[in-house]
């Protein structure tokens, strides 16, 4: 079968089509598998080369790639990389990276270190704070191998110019001549200094006579000095015992000291005794520990429970919240429309529970209400008068009318209430009672399944002030839906419907607020320090 022109240019071009999406694929162009991976970001002194699409590995592993590189606009000149590691790669709080190189000519790749499991393990999207380690450059080290190449040609120039030509030849020679000379006069020394032994053999002869004499001369000192010596030793042995009493009183007191101290140590070690006998007998608090495993168990059990404490305190996790929210349509006694803030602090002491406590203020306030009674008594009697008695009393109708009580509603303008909240996490939704805006209630927060880690989605909805207390003439519950929208990982927009049920007081609103965790918190305040340190090294004027 015969194909014609257009049909093999439209199999070229499938063709062609194919091989490029094979080869982006292949390369990591094109990835659809991106919801397999975590981003990360790093930060480096210097990449060396490293270039987006590289490998990121794990113990010579890949694990995922270079998403991007940046250059920051601080005073290090440092170099931001996001990174894109498997799911299942976890790494921790230590965690840090190396720019290597595969080879003296192979391609730049990220070595990354996980980190000590032991430590906290970082979310997706956290910024890897340990400094990464500067790699080696390859053109540093031809730099100092080419400066000591040629430190070697220095040397060996010098050398040659020492020894080199007719000159340094002579030297050399010269040199050699006297070492051969020095060589004969050390063998002629050896020659005279053995002549010399034979010569002063007589000589040596009168020095073992010497040695004759020094024995006679021991024979005198034991024949007559030694003798002397005695007779000296005896006149101060008579001297000693002139003066011995003296020395026995003394010695006599040394003793009734020492006496004296043997006592009190006899003493010491008698208490010690007792207080070991009591120790063996099980009495206080160290005879207990020793002797009862109850007081043992019950000091482990209590120090076990101590460093569990200490565990889910290091273990909890803090988040603060604010935002703000702006009203559309004028509220319920009020003119204009209501603007709400709130500040939220959400304690975690674990992964399922939770518990908030929230600050909320309101432009348009909140109501109080007070409730007054009256007892009017006869001018006369002074007794009570009953309200349906008053068709009988003329002369005090018009002053009891519509008088018996009255209730006073106040609304507090730009006022604040209190809210304490427990909730609980089941996958995705998490649960909340407790106090809301200072009235009982429950909420839902559903966080909605979108696989993208730059973007994230809350929805909420709140029923609280359930009989209507805090509007006019209208006890429907206070139902209110809000979304918060996270287009940055500590910034979101807020938007829904307050109140919604209501016959006056519904309205739609749009805000914004930002969100920190303690991790958070610490490295802005270690930013901060270290900003401060940085600048007090610049004296003020």
């Amino acid at each position: 079968m015969r194909i014609n022109v257009e049909t093999s240019v439209g199999l070229i071009v499938l063709l062609s089509i194919g091989l490029f999406v094979y080869m982006g694929l292949h390369v990591g162009a094109f990835r659809f598998d991106r919801g397999n991976y975590n981003k990360y970001t790093m930060i480096f002194a210097d990449i060396s080369g490293l270039s987006r699409k590289a490998d990121v590995k794990i113990a010579g592993v890949k694990v995922g790639w270079v998403e991007d590189i940046r250059l920051l606009a601080n005073k290090n000149l440092e170099v931001e990389a996001d990174v894109m590691i498997l799911k299942e790669c976890h790494l921790y709080a230590d965690a840090y990276a190396i720019a290597r190189q595969e080879g003296l000519l192979g391609s730049k790749y990220v070595e990354l270190i996980p980190g000590d499991p032991l430590l906290q393990q970082l979310q997706a999207g956290s910024l890897i704070r340990k400094p990464s380690i500067k790699p080696v450059a390859i053109d540093e080290l031809l730099q100092q191998f080419q400066t000591i190449a040629s430190n070697v040609a220095e040397v060996t120039e010098s050398f040659k110019q020492a020894v080199g030509g007719a000159q340094g030849a002579h030297l050399v020679k010269e040199s050699f001549d006297n070492l051969h000379v020095t060589m004969k006069n050390m063998a002629s020394f050896s020659e005279s200094l053995e002549r010399s032994m034979v010569r002063n053999e007589g000589n040596i002869d009168t020095l073992l006579r010497v040695g004759t004499d020094i024995h006679h001369v021991i024979e005198k000192l034991d024949h007559h000095i030694l003798p002397t010596m005695q007779d000296s030793m005896t006149t101060i042995t008579s001297a000693i015992d002139r003066d011995f009493n003296r020395i026995a009183s003394k010695i006599e007191s040394t003793g009734e000291a020492f006496e004296d101290a043997s006592v009190q140590a006899r003493d010491g070690l008698r208490s010690i005794s007792s207080v070991a006998q009591k120790i063996d007998e099980g009495k206080g608090l160290l005879g207990k520990l020793i002797n009862e495993d109850e007081t043992y168990k019950d000091l482990r059990v209590a120090i076990q429970g101590f460093k569990n404490y200490l565990t889910k305190i290091d273990r909890m996790q803090i988040v603060f919240d604010s935002h703000f929210e702006t009203m559309h349509r004028p509220a319920e006694n009020y003119e204009f429309e209501d603007s709400k803030g709130f500040f939220n602090i959400r304690i975690h002491p674990n992964e399922d529970h939770f518990y908030v406590v929230q600050i909320a203020t309101s432009q348009k306030g909140y109501k109080t209400q007070d409730e007054q009674f009256w007892v009017y008594r006869d001018p006369v009697t002074r007794n009570p008068i009953n309200i349906d008695d008053r068709k009988e009393l003329p002369q005090v109708r018009d002053t009891i009318l519509n008088q018996f009580s009255q209730e006073n509603t106040v609304f507090t303008r730009n006022s604040m209430r209190l809210g304490l909240q427990f909730g609980k996490i089941i996958k995705n939704a998490a649960f909340r009672l407790g106090l809301f805006e200072g009235s009982a209630g429950l909420a839902v927060d559903i966080d909605l399944p979108f696989n993208n880690n730059n973007f994230r989605w809350v929805t909420s909805l709140e029923a609280f002030d359930l009989n209507g207390w805090n509007r006019i003439d209208d006890r429907r519950p206070h139902l209110k839906w809000y979304n918060s929208m996270f287009v940055l990982r500590n910034a979101y927009i807020t938007f829904g419907a307050d109140d919604f049920v209501s016959k006056r007081n519904a309205s739609a609103f749009i805000g914004g607020g930002i969100r920190f965790g303690d991790d958070d918190i610490k490295y802005l305040l270690s930013s901060l320090s270290g900003a401060g340190g940085a600048g007090s090294m610049f004296p003020s004027r």
